[in-house]
């Protein structure tokens, strides 16, 4: 596989399903942007069941600082099945534009530094020769960049960003089979949008989208509609092009917030194991005011409007 560039370059990334209850870990932009300070973890199991199945946790969290200023960081492990594991961190700033009184532009810089592991003696393999599988156990360490633009208001947000900005060499060793070419960490585009639709006093509606795309793959979409009632809870339903159909449900108790993804797999690899789980814990830290004046997110919506009443 490391002498298949396509292949691996296409799975550089983890994988997640709720993206939209915590965006912050899909564009640094977000950093600083939300009416109070979350805090929340995360475990992916996909295609539950299935020997050596990718296993994701993540750790994340931002906040505003005076001046329009944000800073987050977010910590992962990311197990991608039996012989690549990856390690890493973001440390995020960014900074928020006021436009008019309804909506701003954020801009968010991350600096990614990430660990690959590679053990091929986890691996079941034909030829044992195989000159692409000769080095034992290789780790490397490698630094790169996040660049991320959000437009936003409380009822509106839309923007994208750009893992792996500088394309930097994994260091990992590549088969002579393929031509010389290096381990590089490919640049990824996404593109992400989000509405948010105040049915009644205590319904809200939530569509939202995400497409995902480098130069050398395919883009693949995830499209979301979410249904709150009273600010504490929620039901989604979501599809993911060539992969799956995903239903979700969550919500938040005070400071807490816990959600649960199902995915339903459609794809071949339903054969293996037709379904994939995700959770995700959240404490919202309270933030004083002031700090900064424009925040995105349903909570400040809701609120509002119950103060109104």
């Amino acid at each position: 596989m490391l002498g298949a560039s396509g292949t691996v370059q296409a799975q550089q990334l983890f994988r997640r399903s709720q993206f939209m209850t915590n965006p912050y870990l899909s564009n640094p932009a977000i950093a600083g942007t939300l009416p109070e300070t979350p805090v929340s973890m995360s475990y992916r199991n996909q295609w539950t069941g299935f020997e050596g199945a990718p296993e994701t946790m993540t750790l994340s969290g931002h906040t505003s600082l005076p001046n329009n200023i944000g800073v987050g960081g977010i910590v992962y492990s990311d197990n991608t099945g039996g012989a690549i594991k990856q390690t890493g961190f973001e440390l995020t700033g960014s900074y928020t534009i006021d436009l008019n009184n309804y909506d701003a532009v954020s801009f968010g810089l991350s600096l990614m530094a990430n660990q690959w592991s590679f053990d091929n003696a986890s691996l079941d393999v034909w030829d044992v020769e195989d000159p692409a599988l000769q080095w034992g156990m290789e780790q490397t360490t490698s630094m790169d960049a996040h660049f991320g633009l959000m437009v936003f208001s409380e009822a509106y947000s839309f923007g994208f960003a750009i893992p792996n900005l500088l394309q930097s060499s994994t260091g990992l060793q590549s088969s002579p089979l393929s031509g010389g070419q290096e381990n590089i960490g490919v640049r990824h585009f996404r593109f992400m949008g989000t509405y948010r639709y105040q049915v009644s006093d205590v319904f809200l509606l939530e569509p939202s989208g995400i497409v995902r795309l480098t130069e050398r793959t395919p883009a693949q979409m995830d499209l979301y509609v979410r249904g709150w009632y009273a600010q504490t809870a929620w039901l989604s339903l979501g599809f993911r092009t060539n992969d799956a159909l995903i239903l979700g449900l969550g919500g938040e108790y005070g400071p807490f917030g816990l959600s649960y993804a199902y995915d339903v797999t459609s794809t071949g690899a339903q054969y293996f194991s037709p379904h994939s789980h995700e959770m995700t814990l959240t404490y919202f830290v309270p933030r004083s005011s002031g700090f900064n004046a424009k925040s995105m997110g349903n909570r400040r919506i809701l609120g509002r409007n119950r103060l109104v009443k």
